[in-house]
């Protein structure tokens, strides 16, 4: 009577049970490492793209390490299904591979009790998922941006570097080599001119064989003073105007950055909250409907998806028998990016109006669902071999079927006749 009591209590406290708690915790610990893993190996790709960026910046590591931080969550909604699926499948995979996974069906526990703790993971990172993609990714982008913005709006003393071109406000800036007492020449600047709306209506071009970087004893700004050069103006009619030289001329550097525009000019800084407030186009005229309601689909597209991968990736971890396979891993990855890039184009088709904003990626996802349902059905109650072993023997027959048919073609072609077999 007391051991039933105490083994109800520990059943109570322990709603998974000891075989499902085991495997969730083996599934939480890949999962995490795959995704920390994906978040690295992506963000490599744009630190080159960033380092370029900030070496006109008076505080490097700062702004750096803010725009990295900014990016983070637009690299874990990308990690999230990837690692939900590859630490599935690797879970399963080593499960099947130690001979637990056929002690646990013969002690009969199902494949679909078994599913269960990668349900309660996926659960985890839906909710994760939704906060990052619905609120992080879009604060961080803009937050990006900003951080961009304001390393371009440098003073001299970091923007104007030997030999590279280099954007401060609406002016362009280029020096060739340096010189002594802080100089560098020649000189060629690029100064856009703006009316009220922002529009460029023209330009001036500024030259000068040599320049010097000075500092103003009371104000502190920067200052570059250039030598003997020339200047041109050219406006809307292509026609040039105040062509003169001069003997010396002195640019002060930005002091006051503009500021950046306020958030939300593109769809992907827009919360969901905002984009489903948008959904009839009333909210944020410069946003049009459609791109609006094909980015707010797709979200939630992505959260939903979470919870179909469990379905689709425990049958492909199974194996049985003496020789394993290891296809899974490279399925499962061209699986979830196939799919992505299938969203992503039937977002563009919405946003563009060829289709409304829900069909295409809804009717993928219906899809997806239909063949979740099948796939785990024949692995779950459906005696047989898993659904990618199935696969590979079926595609080995039909390459066996396909070459024998090549080679009677060429029996027949060669006049040969075929000897019956004894």
């Amino acid at each position: 009577m007391a051991r039933n009591e105490t083994y109800e209590s520990v059943h109570r406290r322990n709603l998974l049970g000891r075989l499902n708690t085991y495997l969730f915790k083996r599934a939480m610990s890949a999962i995490g490492g795959l995704i920390v893993f994906a978040c690295c190996v992506l963000l490599l790709e744009r630190l080159l793209r960033i380092f370029e960026v900030v070496t006109t910046s008076t505080k490097p590591a700062s702004d750096a390490s803010n725009m990295i931080v900014s990016l983070l969550p637009y690299y874990l909604g990308i990690a999230v299904p990837m690692a939900l699926m590859l630490g599935t499948i690797i879970t399963v995979d080593r499960f099947s591979r130690s001979s637990e996974l056929t002690a646990a069906l013969g002690a009969g526990v199902s494949l679909t009790h078994m599913t269960k703790p990668f349900l309660v993971v996926a659960a985890i990172l839906a909710v994760g998922s939704i906060l990052i993609e619905g609120w992080l990714q879009p604060l961080g982008r803009y937050r990006y941006r900003t951080v961009e913005n304001s390393v371009k709006q440098t003073s001299f003393t970091a923007a104007l570097r030997e030999g590279t071109f280099t954007t401060v406000g609406s002016r362009t800036y280029f020096g060739g080599t340096a010189k002594p007492n802080a100089g560098i020449g020649p000189i060629f600047i690029y100064d856009a001119i703006l009316d009220t709306e922002g529009v460029e209506t023209g330009f001036r071009l500024t030259t000068a064989n040599e320049g010097e970087l000075i500092i103003r004893e009371k104000s502190g700004a920067p200052v570059l003073q250039l030598g003997a050069g020339q200047g041109y103006q050219v406006t809307d009619n292509s026609r040039l105007s105040d062509n003169g030289s001069f003997d010396g001329i002195s640019i002060a550097g930005v002091s006051n950055p503009t500021p950046f525009r306020i958030r939300g000019n593109d769809e992907r800084e827009l919360t969901s909250t905002e984009l489903f407030e948008n959904r009839r186009g009333d909210q944020r005229t410069e946003i049009d409907r459609n791109t609006n309601n094909a980015t707010l689909h797709r979200r939630i597209a992505r959260t939903m998806l979470l919870f179909l991968i469990p379905f689709i990736a425990v049958p492909f971890g199974l194996n049985y028998g003496r020789n394993p396979s290891s296809a899974g891993i490279f399925v499962g990855v061209v699986f979830v990016v196939s799919f992505e890039k299938a969203l992503e184009f039937a977002q563009s088709l919405g946003a563009s109006g060829k289709l409304p904003p829900w069909v295409g990626i809804w009717g993928l996802m219906t899809f997806l669902t239909i063949f979740a349902a099948f796939v785990f059905w024949k692995s779950a109650f459906k005696m047989g071999q898993p659904p990618l072993t199935s696969f590979a023997q079926w595609v080995s027959h039909a390459q066996g079927q396909v070459r024998t048919f090549i080679q009677k073609t060429r029996r027949r072609l060669r006049g040969e006749t075929e000897v019956p077999r004894a």
